[in-house]
């Protein structure tokens, strides 16, 4: 099933359009006005809404507002005149809307928006159940390793005790000499017999089955296959897609600088994504706390056979004092952080054979710095 495009307008002829223009290209629903509008989120998840900034009754704005706080995870675009520019940053700033479009609109414009803004809805749609995932996937690791570090000396401990085994096997033909020797009731020396015949098979049935439980778990615990060849750009554009909502909400810009093709590296793409997530959000956020507009780039080029990615922004910065427990786990200087994401972006860059650094200046800005091998 396509994405849902709810466009509100109160002008008969404006839906018409919109419906003949994108119909064929997304699942579009038209209404006259927000509270009609209102009533279709209800019953159904809409991906997109697209909603002029005058209507009779509720108004766009208000519209834009309810449908922020019942349905958060709708992106927002509002359709508008030059003459209501104003009321336009205000819902930018306020996190109303992610896109705003100034009539009169052209079709390729809005298809790129709308292409972008399902694609941005659907990526947030599973990005709970993909960090669940990922959560799962890093508890099963953690799990799987303390099993490892876990069995690996009683395995070490059975392995000596089979081995030795093995050796008291080697003096069977002397026990048998002496057995033989010795006065016994018949159905002890058969008893004795039976052991002495069976201990050998044991013992290097024994050994096998150890020595081949030794190599399951060596195999548990070597070192992961290569990571795959990726294209970056890729990750970068999926990236600012995801971010893009959040950026928009606050007043951050998002764009990116650099070539039209990059060389390809050698790393997770979800490694990779996570890690630019990580410091675009990151970006996002330190504009949103200075309280004006602000911008976030991410830019690209080649350095010594190493791709540099770096996610500037010219947010609050970090504070001198705070730079050197950067990196910390559980160190952070945002409220309702939780000082891991810089410490995971280390070690994911690390895994991956790069360099991870951050520069930052007070009342300036941010600049976060992955240098990663270039894939031959």
């Amino acid at each position: 099933m396509r994405p849902l495009v709810l466009y509100a307008d109160d002008e008969a002829n404006n839906r018409i359009v919109f419906a003949q223009s994108f119909g064929n290209q997304f699942d579009v629903i038209t209404v006259p006005d927000g509270a009609a509008a209102l009533a279709l989120l209800e019953t159904r998840e809409a991906a997109v809404l697209v909603t002029d900034m005058r209507m009779e009754g509720l108004s766009g704005e208000e519209l834009l507002r309810i449908a922020k706080d019942r349905h958060p995870r709708t992106i927002r675009i509002v359709v508008t005149a030059y003459s209501d520019i104003d009321r336009i940053l205000r819902a930018l700033n306020e996190g109303l809307v992610a896109r705003y479009i100034i009539k009169p609109w052209e079709h390729a414009e809005i298809t790129q928006v709308l292409r972008w803004a399902c694609e941005a809805w659907s990526l947030s749609t599973n990005a709970a159940a993909l960090h669940n995932r990922l959560a799962e996937t890093e508890r099963l690791v953690a799990s799987a390793s303390s099993f490892v570090h876990d069995v690996k000396s009683p395995i070490m401990s059975l392995l000596a005790n089979t081995d030795h085994l093995h050796e008291l096997a080697g003096d069977v033909p002397a026990l048998r000499a002496a057995l033989a020797a010795v006065p016994l009731a018949d159905e002890h020396r058969r008893a004795l017999a039976f052991i002495l015949d069976e201990l050998l098979p044991i013992s290097e049935e024994m050994q096998t089955s150890t020595r081949r439980i030794q190599e399951l778990v060596e195999t548990v615990a070597a070192r992961p296959a290569p990571a795959p060849i990726i294209d970056p750009l890729q990750i970068v554009r999926h990236v600012m897609a995801v971010c893009q909502p959040l950026a928009a909400q606050l007043s951050a810009s998002l764009d990116y600088e650099g070539p039209g093709a990059l060389p390809r590296i050698r790393m997770s793409a979800s490694e990779l994504s996570e890690v630019l997530i990580n410091l675009v959000a990151n970006g996002a956020q330190a504009v949103g706390a200075r309280g004006t507009t602000g911008h976030v780039s991410i830019t690209a080029h080649l350095l010594d056979g190493m791709l540099e990615l770096q996610v500037r922004d010219d947010g609050v910065g970090i504070p001198a004092a705070a730079m050197s427990r950067v990196g910390t786990p559980f160190y952070t200087t945002r409220i309702g952080g939780m000082g891991l994401g810089v410490a995971q972006c280390q070690r994911l860059v690390a895994i991956a054979g790069g360099r991870f650094s951050i520069d930052s200046q007070p009342g300036v800005g941010t600049i976060a710095t992955i240098s990663i091998p270039t894939a031959a």
